[in-house]
This record gives structure tokens, sequence and C-alpha cells, in this order.
């Protein structure tokens, strides 16, 4: 293994929309590079890296595709894994040109670890991004692949035990490395102004939610609540979904037939920070997270949290009513019972979890994710 200042790394993570992954894979490379001089290059197979690229790192494109083919939905998981595939050749060609000494994959990870079967000296790290479910296909397609990674990197513990139990890799193989995901940079992003046509929305108290319209985030069952807060608590509040996904007909459809006039969803957001910190309250009724990015980032904009208790990342972070409030996944009695309670809850209290979730993301920084990676290799 040569010295960290001497590294060649590629960053891989196919993808059509944009997902928090992507962000955090960016993340990752920028903590490496600013703490090491290592090279980076962003393998940008679909166009998933486009929208970071500042002319300051090298990218490696395949095609840019991901504005003009669907991105979301099974037709975009299918071209995913397609062109995923069809690339395969041309992450050779790289591979032999470049002479990476490490691949470290957010997403598709099964490719770079096939590369093991050509370059034997090729570092492969796949960082698992999400919390993983495994079908019987999946499993399979992990236990052929995954398993030759030279390195695993999860987030949380309870996802480095299920790859040990289920899929059998090793643990000496297995970190956890908290993401990089806190930076002055989102402090920074904060301080933008709301668009214009928004600012409405700020004129009464907002609780905001945030992530893909997708069945993972559970966004119709915080509506359903919603609606029911509506008709039982005099509270005169917005609520704010920031996102886009296969969901977003659906639960537009809900808001209109319940005539939710207090609920809107705003879209896909390049700036979401700017929204979160002008929240009283983040809310995520998430069915599983890996670890929640967005709990993160709320905590370190002193934003209060009301969370499910799912799996993984909130139920290793979070410690009801120390750091946030957490009510029982699915369980509506329990959240419109948490719900009135940060209803009622004084500003000492409000500051108190506040701190103590910042206390909690200490390890989220792109300095302690730079230390955590180096020390896989010593």
């Amino acid at each position: 293994m040569k010295k960290k200042k001497e590294l060649k790394i590629f960053v891989w993570s196919p993808m059509l929309s944009n997902v928090g992954t992507n962000t955090a894979m960016h993340g990752i490379a920028k903590s490496i590079e600013k703490y090491s001089d290592s090279k980076i290059y962003f393998v940008d197979i679909l166009g998933e890296f486009s929208k970071f690229n500042d002319g300051k790192n090298s990218y490696i494109r395949f095609l840019k595709i991901n504005h003009i083919i669907p991105n979301t939905g099974k037709i975009s998981k299918f071209l995913i894994l397609f062109f995923s595939i069809l690339s395969i050749p041309f992450l050779i060609k790289q591979i032999i040109s470049k002479k990476p000494d490490i691949i470290i994959s957010g997403l598709v990870g099964f490719v770079p670890s096939l590369m093991k079967y050509f370059f034997k000296n090729l570092i492969i790290i796949n960082s698992i991004q999400g919390y993983p479910k495994f079908n019987f296909f999946r499993k399979l397609i992990w236990k052929i692949f995954y398993k030759k990674s030279d390195y695993l990197i999860t987030m949380t513990k309870k996802t480095k035990q299920e790859l040990k139990s289920i899929i059998g890799i090793n643990e000496k193989k297995i970190f956890v490395i908290e993401n990089p995901v806190i930076s002055g940079n989102i402090r920074k992003l904060s301080n933008d102004n709301i668009d214009y046509e928004e600012k409405f929305i700020f004129k009464k108290k907002v609780f905001c939610a945030i992530g893909r319209l997708t069945y993972q985030k559970n966004f119709l069952e915080l509506l359903k609540y919603i609606n029911e807060i509506n008709n039982l608590i005099k509270v005169d509040f917005n609520l704010i979904i920031i996102g886009d996904g296969e969901e977003k007909k659906m639960l537009q459809n809900y808001i209109e037939r319940n005539n939710l006039n207090n609920c809107f969803l705003l879209g896909f957001k390049n700036n979401p920070y700017k929204y979160l910190v002008r929240s009283d309250l983040y809310i995520s009724t998430s069915r599983w997270e890996e670890p929640g990015h967005t709990l993160l980032e709320a905590g370190y904009l002193n934003v209060p949290i009301l969370s499910s208790d799912c799996p993984n990342g909130p139920n290793e972070i979070m410690h009801n009513k120390l750091n946030g409030l957490k009510y029982e996944l699915g369980n509506k009695s329990d959240f419109m019972e948490k719900f009135q309670e940060f209803i009622n809850i004084d500003e000492g209290k409000k500051y108190s979890l506040s701190l103590n979730m910042k206390k909690s993301i200490i390890n989220y920084t792109q300095f302690r994710f730079s230390k955590n990676f180096f020390k896989i290799f010593e």
C-alpha cells in the first residue's frame, strides 16, 4: 500500500436522480482530498457527478443522460443497471490507463467488485450508503461480488452485524465510519434567502421534511398524521416537503382530496438548508435510514427533530427526549403524543435537545472521516 499522499482513487456511484448518496460520495472524496494529497477521479457514468464539477477535480465521463431519461421508478432502476454493466469495458480501460490504487463505490457496487477478477492489486471499498434490504437475488449478488471487496464501510453497527451474519463477510473487512455530512458550507448555504414566491409559507410556524418521495421516506403517513392534527389540534403551521420522486402524484392527490392547504410539496431544491434552518421542527417518518443525513443536518442547524424509531440510524443516533423526540413507526397515537409534546415544550428544553443533538453528530465531519478512513490500511 502506498503512502496516503500518493494514492489515486476512483469514485463510483451510478445514479439517474438526485440522491443523498452521491452528495455523500462527493463529500467522502473531498474529505480524503483535503487531508491527504490523494488524486481523486470521479467516474461519471450517467452524469451523477456533473453538478459537483467545479473544474477542480478530474471527471471521467462515460455518458451524460441523467437529464433526458426517466429518473424514478422501475424503468430508472433497470436503466441504471443496464448502463452500469454496459460501462464495464470503459471502466477496465480507465483502470488500465489511470492505474488507480482504490475504487470507492457508493452504488451498483457489484461492478467495481467485479474488477477484482481482473486487477488483483486494485483495492475495492464498498461504502454502504443505505440500509441494505436483502431478497434472494440481492443476497446472491452480494455473496458473489461484494464479498470480493477488500473493505466495506458502513455507517451503523447494525448494518455491520447484518453483513457479517446474512452475507458472511469477515467482520475484519467491515469498518463503521460516519459519513462527512457536516461542513461549514451547510451553514453558509443556510444564509441564502428563501425564494420570493415561497416566503408566505414562513409567515407561520413551519415544520419541514426532506427526502426522495419514495416508499422508504413514508411521506403519505406524515400527510395522514397532519390531516389528523389539523382536525384535532389548534396549531397554526405549514408543512413543507422538499424532494422529488415516484410518489409525487400520489402525495399531491392526497393533499388535494383532503384540502390540506397547509401542506406544500416544494420539489427538489439545490439548497434545502435555507428552508431547513428557518423551520421550527424537522420531521422524519422514514421506514429505514442509514443513518439519515437530514437528521444530522437539522441537528447541525439547531432545528429540533421528531423522528420515527426506524432502523438503523435514528435508533443509533437519537435518544428520545435527550437529543430529539422519537415515536414508534406506524403508531399514530404515539406520533400525535410526541407532536403535542413538542408544541408544549419550552424554549429551554428545545435548546437542550438541539445542544445534545449537536454533541451526537461530532463524528460526521470531514476531518473525522478522513482520519478513520486511513486507519483502514494501518
